[in-house]
């Protein structure tokens, strides 16, 4: 994707988003949950995080999602919650 710049100064031309951007890469896994298997689809960063998190709790991945699993309400999709779980997990982190 290119986006024309405004001309100012120096600056000017066409920029390549493309090269100044890194699109995530998403990875599945198959978590148990009680009474079933989620096929889970998240971003390599967002499984990196949820494998420190289970570390520092010294906890497996599945305990912790089958946690954030009972805790989401209804209408929240598993990955979202997910991801909300490792985002607050580290900003409680940054705040303590």
């Amino acid at each position: 994707m290119f986006i024309q710049k405004k001309a100012t100064g120096r600056m000017s031309g066409i920029i390549d988003l493309d090269a100044l951007m890194t699109w995530p890469t998403v990875t599945s896994r198959t978590i148990p949950l009680p009474g079933r298997s989620a096929r889970v689809r998240l971003e390599t960063a967002v499984w990196h995080g949820l494998d420190d998190i289970a570390r520092k709790e010294r906890r497996p991945i599945q305990e912790l999602c089958r946690d954030v699993d009972a805790s989401r309400p209804s209408n929240t999709p598993l990955t979202s919650a997910i991801r909300n779980y490792v985002l607050d997990y580290y900003r409680q982190s940054v705040i303590r």
